[in-house]
C-alpha cells in the first residue's frame, strides 16, 4: 500500500532555541487506496461538484471513525494540535476510484536538533518525517507533495531570528530505521539561517569602539593615573557587562567552548585588559626607577665616527628612561592585531565549514 501526503505550509510561526523545536501551521493531507469499498459508480453523486471536483464525493470528518486508517508516526513530534471553530477543521472526500483523502488543518510541533557553536552564523536543517507507526517499509510505501510558500506572490516572511527556506525530504532521510525494522517516511526539509545583522549594531560594533577608544590610554600622560586608569577600568567593565548579558541571551551550545560571538567578546576584554597590563608596565618604569646621576657619553677614538648600535641592556636603559616609548609602540602593535582579527573574523573564517564539521 501507498500513502500519498500533501504538506500546505503558509510559515514557519515559531522556532523555540532553548526547546530547539520548530512550530509550524499547515494544511495536513493523507491519501490511500480503499479497495474494500463498493462504489456505485453510476450514482448522480458523482457529477455534482458543488461541494468539491467531479467523482469525488465529500463527508464529514467523523466517517473516518468507520473505515480503516492507517496508523502514522511523526519522527521527533513534540505536540499535535487539530484547529476548531464550531467543530474540528477538517475533511473527508472519498474518490469514485476508491480512494480516500483526509484533510486537516494542524499545527505541528518538531524537535530539530540544533548546534549553536558558531551562533551567530549558525545554520540549521530541521527533518519533518512522517510514516507508517506498525507497517515498514515492505509493505507501506509512501510519496509526498511540498507547497512551499514563499513562492507565493503575497507571502510574507514572519519576523524571526531565521531566514527560512523549504525542500523536499532529500532521499537518504527516505527511510527511518529502527530496532523494529525499517519505515519509509515522508517529508520536507526546514532551512533555518540567523540573521546575524542586529548583533552586528548591538553588541559587535560597540565592542570594536569600546577597543578602540581604549588605545586613547596611549595617549593620555601616565603621570596622570586617574584619568588614563579610570578609562581603562570603565571600558572594561562595560565589556565584561556585555559579555554577560550576550552570555545570558544566546542559546547554550551542546559543547563547553565559546561560540563565535563569545570568542570575538573575549578577543576584545584581553585587549583591553591588555592595555591595563601595558600601563601598569609603564607606571611600574615610571615609580620604581632610579634617578638618574651621570650622564653616559660615548667617545671615539682617534676622531673616527661610526653608527653604533647600542646593546639590548643599553636598549632596555633607553626605554627605562622614556617609557611613552613604550606607549607609542603598543599603539601600533594592538591597533594591527586588532584589525588583523577582524579581517580574519569576518573575511576568512569559514563558519559553514565549522558548522559542517561540528554536524558530523
Amino acid at each position: 500500500m501507498n500513502l500519498h501526503f500533501t504538506f500546505s505550509i503558509r510559515e514557519i510561526s515559531e522556532v523555540r532555541d532553548s526547546d530547539q523545536v520548530l512550530k509550524i501551521p499547515m494544511y495536513f493531507t493523507v491519501e490511500w487506496e480503499e479497495n474494500r469499498l463498493v462504489v456505485d459508480e453510476g450514482h448522480r453523486s458523482w457529477d455534482d461538484d458543488s461541494t468539491g471536483p467531479k467523482d469525488e464525493n465529500t463527508e464529514e470528518a467523523e466517517t473516518l471513525k468507520h473505515l480503516w486508517r492507517p496508523n502514522l508516526e511523526i519522527y521527533g513530534l513534540e505536540d499535535f494540535h487539530n484547529h476548531k471553530i464550531l467543530g474540528e477543521m477538517a475533511g473527508l472526500r472519498i474518490t469514485k476510484t476508491k480512494f480516500i483523502k483526509y484533510d486537516t488543518k494542524v499545527t505541528i510541533e518538531i524537535s530539530c536538533q540544533m548546534d549553536f557553536n558558531q551562533y551567530p552564523f549558525d545554520k540549521h536543517t530541521c527533518t519533518f518525517q512522517v510514516g507508517s507507526y506498525f507497517y515498514n517499509q515492505n509493505s507501506m510505501t509512501c510519496t509526498s507533495q511540498l507547497f512551499d510558500p514563499s513562492v507565493e506572490s503575497d507571502f510574507v516572511e514572519r519576523n524571526l531570528q531565521h531566514h527560512i527556506a523549504w525542500r523536499n525530504l532529500s532521499s537518504e532521510k527516505g527511510v527511518v530505521r529502527l530496532t523494529s525494522g525499517s519505515y519509509s517516511a515522508c517529508g520536507f526539509e526546514v532551512l533555518l539561517k540567523r540573521k546575524h545583522e542586529p548583533l552586528v549594531y548591538q553588541v559587535y560594533i560597540p565592542c570594536i569602539l569600546f577597543v578602540t577608544v581604549s588605545w586613547i590610554s596611549f595617549i593620555i600622560d601616565p603621570k596622570i593615573v586617574p584619568g588614563r586608569m579610570s578609562l581603562l577600568v570603565i571600558l572594561f567593565l562595560v565589556i565584561i557587562n556585555v559579555f554577560n548579558n550576550v552570555k545570558a541571551n544566546a542559546p547554550a551550545a551542546a559543547s563547553s567552548r565559546l561560540n563565535a560571538i563569545e570568542s570575538f567578546i573575549v578577543t576584545c576584554i584581553f585587549s583591553i585588559f591588555s592595555a591595563i597590563i601595558e600601563y601598569a608596565v609603564v607606571l611600574s618604569i615610571l615609580t620604581l626607577r632610579p634617578e638618574p646621576k651621570t650622564t653616559n657619553t660615548y667617545n671615539m677614538p682617534n676622531g673616527v665616527h661610526r653608527d653604533i648600535k647600542p646593546r639590548i641592556k643599553e636598549r632596555l636603559f633607553i626605554l627605562i628612561e622614556n617609557p611613552r616609548i613604550l606607549d607609542a609602540a603598543s599603539i601600533i602593535i594592538f591597533s594591527s592585531g586588532f584589525i588583523v582579527f577582524n579581517l580574519h573574523y569576518w573575511f576568512i573564517a569559514d563558519y559553514d565549514q565549522k558548522i559542517t564539521e561540528s554536524e558530523l
